[in-house]
Formats: structure tokens, sequence, C-alpha cells
């Protein structure tokens, strides 16, 4: 009796082991599982960025996460922290970097900390005119921004975002109508070299200051000015601050959207062809609306005070003839063929 008793005990706790063992294959399965039968594990996705509501590149990623959703059925939903709230366009790179955050909105100067991939757009007046820039990133010149940002950075390049205008002088001292009257003005700059560069061709002082800084810089004097666009002027309210710009155009900064590669690698291939999808939406309705509401936001500066000066085309000739200059400054850095490349896609 003891006997049986004994191998009674035995056999049940052999018994035990095996179910424990199915149960732990049954949770490591279980997202093939859930595949299997026609359902998606929930994923929720982390997003950051810069913009204020209502703005284009606000409007662009609530888009986003709405063609995402739908596409998804709700399976992958998106968490979204707008006007810096999680971070700004460097930190956000660094958290996905480092795992902490899923998707990011960065500028093309401001990973000039992290790559040399995005340099070509802060050369000044590669890009004619906002639409133009569009034409070259629909095409196979975006494409291959898209891989090598996957090469270089292990992050996944998702879309391109326009703040919807090129980037025009701004100072909060005095009317600027050719470069020379910027002498002696310190202007604040992203830590990217070509920025650095033109703003001292121009004759002014380049100051790097990270942008959450930079309404203080202006208001304390730190800095006198910059180059930018209006979309960020309105997001970062500088146009409180800022007095003056002058309509130079010739940068045409973008924003783009970056995944964390192992966060896209744990979804669904279905999930990650929505991905893909929902991007392209994005982006085409970004395009779409963002140059519509430059004159919103332009006017919304002048109704803050803000004074617009055109230059003149004679004027115009000196930006453009100064500013150009620094192109062979950095042909170690950009390859003269993607140079070509950009301009014969304008064509």
């Amino acid at each position: 009796m003891i006997k049986r008793s004994k191998w009674f005990v035995i056999a049940s706790a052999l018994f035990m082991l095996v179910l424990a063992g199915c149960g732990n294959q049954t949770a490591d399965d279980g997202g093939q599982a859930a595949e299997e039968a026609g359902t998606e594990q929930a994923v929720e996705l982390v997003l950051s960025h810069t913009a204020l509501p209502g703005t284009p590149i606000y409007l662009t990623y609530e888009k986003f996460k709405e063609e995402l959703e739908e596409r998804t059925e709700g399976s992958v939903t998106v968490k979204i922290h707008h006007s810096a709230t999680l971070a700004g366009d460097t930190q956000g790179i660094e958290m996905l970097q480092n795992g902490t955050l899923d998707i990011a909105s960065a500028a093309t100067n401001n990973m000039a900390p992290f790559t040399d991939l995005f340099l070509v757009f802060d050369l000044p007046y590669i890009f004619e005119d906002v639409y133009a820039t569009h034409k070259v990133l629909n095409g196979d010149v975006g494409q291959e921004f898209k891989e090598k940002a996957e090469e270089e950075l292990d992050l996944k390049l998702l879309f391109f975002l326009d703040p919807g205008t090129q980037r025009d002088v701004m100072n909060s001292k005095r009317e600027v109508r050719v470069p020379e009257d910027l002498r002696g003005l310190r202007f604040r700059t992203a830590e990217s070299p070509i920025e650095m560069a033109y703003v001292e061709a121009l004759g002014a002082v380049a100051t790097p200051i990270t942008w959450v800084e930079v309404y203080s810089a202006l208001e304390q004097g730190v800095v006198d000015g910059l180059a930018q666009q209006f979309h960020w002027v309105v997001t970062a309210n500088l146009h409180e601050v800022i007095r003056y710009v002058t309509e130079t155009g010739g940068i045409h900064a973008m924003h783009m959207a970056f995944m964390n590669k192992d966060s896209f690698d744990k979804l669904s291939e279905a999930q990650q062809q929505a991905v893909l999808e929902a991007a392209q939406v994005a982006q085409d309705y970004n395009f779409e609306i963002a140059p519509k509401m430059a004159d919103e936001m332009k006017q919304q500066m002048i109704d803050e005070g803000v004074q617009f000066y055109t230059p003149t085309e004679e004027e115009l000739a000196q930006w453009r003839e100064i500013s150009v200059s620094i192109w062979d400054l950095f042909t170690d850095r950009i390859p003269e063929d993607l140079i070509e490349r950009i301009q014969e896609a304008q064509r």
C-alpha cells in the first residue's frame, strides 16, 4: 500500500510537469496561434513629435495614427506625445536607439549628430521650391534615403513630413534686406555643420542651441535671430519675440518619421504592411496640405506684429550667390552624384 502511494505521488508530479510544459508552450506560441486563428496580438506604439495642434506635421501624425489603427482593425494603436512633451528631435532619436520609444520625428538638420546622410538637405538652394522637394522624395532618391537610413542607423525611415515652406531669415533687431545687414547678429543654429557655415557666410555669428531653448534664447538676447520655417515659428511661439522676416527661402529642412527597428520587426507581417501603407498615405496627405497651410501660418505671424520683407531680384541674387558658395566646403561629406541626382530629379 505504501509502495503504491509513492508511485501515485511520483506519477502525479510527472503529469503536472507535462501540463506545465504545455502551458508554457502555449504562452510562447500565443502570437503564432493568434495569427493562425486570424487575429493579431494587440500592440501600442508610442510616438513623439514636437509640433503643436493645428499645424501640418501635427495633423500628419494624427492621419498616420488613424490610418494605421483602421488598417489593423485596432490591433495596433498609436499613443502620440506632441509639442515636445516627451522629447525634442535629438532626444527622440536617442530614445529610439536605446529602445525606449517606438516612433520619433526629427528634422533633417537635427540628424547631423547621428549621420551625414541628411546633410544634403541643409545645402541652401539645392531644391527649387517646396513642390520640387516633394517630387524628389516621392521618387527613387526618396526611397534611397529610406534604405540607407536603415543601413546606417538601424532605424526604419517611415515617411517624410513637410513643414510647408522653405526657411527664411528672421530676427528680433532690425529689417534685413541683403546679407550685409546681418553683420554682427547672433543666429541660432542646430548642430549642423552646413547650417553653421551658411549663417557665418551670410555675416552672422552661428550659435548652436537646442530647439527647446530657442524661445528663451531669443527672449533673453542670447541670440538675435535664426533661419526658420513658419511652421516651427508658430509651433514654438517665436512670433512673440521675432519682429522681422526676410523671405529669402533656400533651405528646405524636412521632418522624418523614424521607427525603432525592433518595434517594427516584432509586428506580424500584416501589421508591418499596414505600417508602411499608413506611412505612405500620411506622406501624401502631408505633401498636399502643408503648402496650403503656409499662408495661414504667415498671417498668424503678421497678426502678431511680425514685419515681412520680400527681396528684389537683385537682392535675392546676393542671398543665393553667398549661400551656394558654401557647397564646396562639404564635398568630402556629401556625394557629388547625390547632388546631381537631386538636381536632375527636379527637372
